[in-house]
């Protein structure tokens, strides 16, 4: 039997193809594209969907490869700009862990440095206290000490003063009144070793003027001012024998005075060292929880970036996959090989299908099964 060569009319399809959808969404998604020129192409993208293009349907073709390239590197510019958002935020847990780690050696740093200042004034306190005891034991030796010389030392200018003030102006005679300077003498010539003859003739004696004093009264006030002055020896000389020890415990006085200023002064700065050390810590504190809390709050903007970024990267294979795959198709039609089919030249390609169970953009995949474009009948 022979068969006839016949020759098939060549498919037309319509925009319901899915490759054509995929081409044509990818046309709408051009924001660079002109309206005029969106609509030429979408126009003449039917008409390209054939066996074999002449050169106009050639040259369509090439257009909306450029147009769907040019979508395509806009997708891949979100997606490099999403992943330099993200590269930023993982450079930054970087320098926040290193700031955490510093802030906290700091604070561990400072916190030691306050345990230190916090023994060291212990330390300065203890010294000031046992140095204050010290020297209330020093001045407590010298006042026991000192006490016999001090009241010599009082007795001394007691009759000293009472000497050449008191008794010089009885004996000149020259008052009206002497009864009060020798009221002032009677306290003085308690202990003195006093004959009673001549203490009993000391008043009589010390009222009278010069004038009126005999040789007997210049005996008695002579007398007196020897027994004065004999007195006033015996205490200096016993005041000079007391004079080495005292002035020994005077020097443990002034000694321990001076440790006590020192403990003191140590104790003080101690204070003051150990409030710098715990401003310091607090500040640490503080520095240690922003940056801790820096820290905690980088997983949220990491995930928030690394979500954006994969949102992106998404986008992008979705359209590779389904409005260039669908581009690719009707590209590449005219130049796949044919296939027989009981005198008929078919080419067999499966239609694009996005990534991802959810997506929105084009038929489902149950609308685009594999496809076979019939070109034109050959006899044999």
């Amino acid at each position: 039997k022979r068969e006839a060569e016949v020759a098939a009319p060549v498919a037309k399809k319509s925009r319901s193809d899915p490759a054509v959808a995929g081409v044509a969404e990818a046309l709408e998604q051009a924001s660079d594209l002109s309206d005029a020129c969106r609509r030429m192409l979408l126009a003449g993208l039917p008409k390209c969907v054939v066996g074999e293009r002449h050169e106009m349907q050639a040259a369509v073709v090439t257009m909306i490869g450029q147009v769907v390239s040019g979508v395509q590197a806009k997708y891949q510019e979100a997606v490099d700009a999403e992943n330099f958002k993200l590269r930023d935020v993982e450079a930054s847990k970087a320098e926040l862990q290193e700031t955490l780690a510093k802030a906290e050696e700091v604070l561990a740093g400072d916190s030691k440095d306050v345990e230190a200042k916090t023994a060291m004034l212990a330390a300065a306190a203890e010294s000031a206290t046992s140095a204050k005891i010290v020297l209330q034991e020093k001045q407590e030796a010298q006042r026991t000490g000192d006490a016999d010389m001090v009241e010599a030392q009082e007795s001394k200018a007691a009759l000293v003063k009472g000497t050449d003030t008191d008794l010089q102006t009885i004996v000149e005679g020259a008052a009206e009144d002497n009864s009060e300077h020798y009221e002032a003498l009677l306290p003085l010539l308690t202990g003195l070793a006093l004959d009673q003859s001549l203490m009993s003739t000391l008043p009589s004696v010390c009222v009278k003027k010069a004038t009126d004093r005999g040789a007997f009264d210049a005996m008695v006030l002579d007398q007196l001012r020897k027994t004065l002055r004999e007195k006033i020896d015996a205490l200096s000389k016993s005041i000079d024998a007391s004079l080495p020890a005292a002035q020994e415990r005077e020097a443990a006085v002034t000694a321990a005075q001076a440790q006590l200023d020192a403990a003191t002064a140590s104790q003080q700065a101690a204070d003051e060292a150990l409030s710098a050390a715990k401003a310091a810590e607090a500040s640490a504190t503080t520095a240690a929880k922003v940056a801790k809390d820096a820290v905690a709050a980088f997983e949220p903007a990491y995930s928030q970036a690394a979500q954006a970024r994969d949102a992106q990267a998404e986008k992008l294979e979705n359209f590779r996959l389904y409005n260039v795959g669908s581009f690719e198709i009707i590209r590449d039609q005219a130049a796949a090989p044919a296939t027989t089919v009981g005198g008929a030249r078919a080419s067999c390609r499966s239609s694009p299908r996005r990534r991802g169970a959810n997506s929105s953009r084009g038929p489902p995949s149950s609308e685009r099964p594999r496809r076979c474009d019939i070109g034109v009948f050959e006899g044999n």
